[in-house]
């Protein structure tokens, strides 16, 4: 029997109540508290799953045999995707059929362009903090369901547009905190449950971190809207699998919605903390093992979203970004064509293999002090599988990255270089002065190979005063 709204929200709101006592009041019985309003949540979520009337949706989850399978007007449906906006022609060139975007910006274009060149688009519906403002209060349900009606208007617009596949509620909502995470996960829930009562044509899909296996319970049970869980799984990647198999996981269609190399919150970092970036040959190397890994699941997998596809400024200019500034294209971008259309490259990127700075302790790569305002000489080792003449540029800029807080510097500055401090460029070897100021430093090198294929590695390192 279904509850009545109005005295679910009753009871919660008197659960939520008692959480909050004093703890002189209820401090002997405030974990049993939670876990009453944990299970109230799940209860509720499970009594909302209303059966849906028969009718054959645009886009659908189908169990068959034990394995699902992703059905776009009738027929199979396997998503070979790019997350990101930008080069959407190429994602269709190399042999894509769909993109995943985290909001609803410029849906009108993105979705136009998709169906004109037959992609389809997971569309992104911001939930939380901080679309809902940095101090949204999830406790608040009756903010709760106006934020939501907000959204309702915007599914109505797009719900029928020929590109879309399905829907991205939210994306890692519990990392940007503010609630529980059994709260955070019913109000996804709820916002699904809408998304599904304006257009039950298409399925939706939340995106999660890959998380701790006592965890996975309250996932199936308080978001029963959610059709698809995704991972943005990097390092990771061999955990969602586990969450998904173990037992008591999510034992229900998932995807990778972010996969792609290492995120600079996996790798080893330097002594004063910066992250440890692989050149753009690793990643290549990471990428094919994370697809081969990708390509074995023939059971509850229904596709997967390659990031960053794009140019992206997160830790580095170059991390995550399978495309150069200048829109050129890396040795992981080539490799995601010949996966997605077993087609190879015209034309390969160059490869980098090592790179060093020249110091009085010998070549180093690691842990690397230079003295402020003293001349340095970096070098890397570089090649072209196709025997193409190479140019290259390099680069010092300031550190920016998620560990390490430098007052005065605005890290949002993508394209902020120390041009004045590079003094001779002489093919793959630089002779540079190290900064003035002391703190942390990384320079990069990006090797051109004429035909819009770049490589690229870069190195940290720490300037003191002498």
């Amino acid at each position: 029997m279904l509850l009545h709204s109005e005295k679910k929200t009753k009871i919660i709101l008197q659960v939520r109540d008692l959480l909050l006592l004093p703890k002189s009041e209820c401090a002997i019985y405030r974990h049993r508290i939670f876990f009453l309003f944990n299970l109230v949540l799940i209860l509720f979520s499970a009594c909302n799953n209303e059966v849906a009337e028969n009718r054959t949706p645009t886009v659908e989850v189908r169990y068959e045999k034990g394995r699902a399978k992703l059905y776009r007007h009738g027929k199979p449906y396997l998503i070979k995707g790019a997350a990101g906006i930008q080069h959407l022609d190429l994602v269709a060139e190399y042999g894509g059929n769909s993109v995943r975007t985290w909001s609803l910006h410029d849906a009108d274009r993105i979705l136009d362009e998709a169906h004109q060149l037959g992609l389809t688009v997971t569309l992104g519906v911001e939930i939380g903090r901080p679309a809902w403002g940095n101090d949204f209060n999830y406790g608040k349900f009756w903010e709760v369901d106006e934020k939501i009606e907000e959204l309702r208007p915007f599914i109505e617009k797009y719900k029928d547009h020929p590109a879309l596949l399905m829907w991205g509620v939210g994306n890692e909502v519990k990392e940007y905190g503010g609630g529980s995470r059994p709260v955070v996960f019913y109000i996804t829930d709820k916002v699904a449950k809408m998304i599904k009562e304006v257009d039950p044509n298409h399925p939706t899909m939340t995106a999660v971190d890959v998380f701790s296996q006592n965890r996975i319970a309250s996932y199936r049970h308080l978001m029963p809207n959610i059709d698809i869980l995704g991972f943005n799984a990097f390092q990771k990647i061999d955990k969602a699998f586990e969450r998904v198999y173990e037992e008591k996981g999510w034992g229900k269609a998932f995807m990778l919605s972010e996969w792609g190399s290492d995120g600079h919150w996996e790798v080893t970092g330097t002594e004063w903390g910066a992250p440890k970036e692989l050149s753009s040959s690793e990643k290549r190397a990471l990428t094919k093992k994370y697809w081969d890994k990708i390509s074995e699941d023939s059971s509850m997998l229904v596709g997967s979203y390659a990031f960053y596809w794009g140019y992206k400024y997160e830790a580095t200019p170059t991390w995550f970004s399978l495309f150069s500034q200048e829109g050129y294209k890396t040795e992981s971008l080539h490799f995601l064509k010949y996966a997605w259309s077993g087609q190879r490259a015209d034309n390969s990127a160059p490869n980098i293999t090592d790179m060093v700075i020249e110091t009085d302790q010998g070549a180093v790569n690691d842990n690397v002090y230079l003295e402020n305002n003293r001349e340095y000489v970096a070098k890397a080792l570089t090649e072209d599988p196709d025997g193409d003449s190479l140019t290259y540029r390099w680069e010092i800029r300031h550190e920016g990255n998620y560990f390490i807080e430098r007052e005065g510097y605005d890290y949002t500055v993508s394209d902020y270089s120390m041009e004045n401090l590079i003094q001779n460029v002489d093919d793959n070897s630089v002779r540079f002065k190290a900064p003035e100021e002391e703190g942390p430093y990384r320079i990069f090198i990006f090797a051109y190979d004429g035909v819009e294929n770049v490589a690229s590695h870069n190195i940290p390192f720490y300037v003191v005063t002498k």
